[in-house]
């Protein structure tokens, strides 16, 4: 049992430590997702493009994965709603160059 709690310990010490040790290097907390968006994209011309928006949407904060495809148009944005909001999702495209709406399920 004693064991168990060391163990508990240690591992939720070590989650501190490391999320204040990305934070001291200026790198953000990892995010876990409450909610999943998809949108329609227009606007791309390559799958370049889907590449690049893919990148700019990682990067935005409380986004914890994103994928675009040229294919079929879509962005699908998996985000904590805490961090960011889907309109903050679609600025974050429209700064891109690109549009978005929200896609049909």
């Amino acid at each position: 049992m004693k064991l168990k709690h060391i163990t508990t310990t240690l591992a939720v010490t070590l989650l501190f430590t490391t999320n204040a040790a990305r934070a001291a290097e200026g790198q953000p907390a990892p995010v876990t997702p409450n909610a999943t968006n998809r949108f329609t994209i227009t606007g791309m011309h390559c799958a370049g493009c889907a590449g690049g928006l893919t990148s700019e949407l990682k990067r935005a904060p409380g986004v914890a994965s994103a994928s675009v495809t040229f294919s079929n148009q879509l962005a699908v944005v998996a985000y904590d709603t805490n961090r960011v909001t889907s309109a903050k999702l679609v600025k974050v495209v429209e700064e891109a160059g690109f549009k978005a709406a929200p896609a049909p399920k």
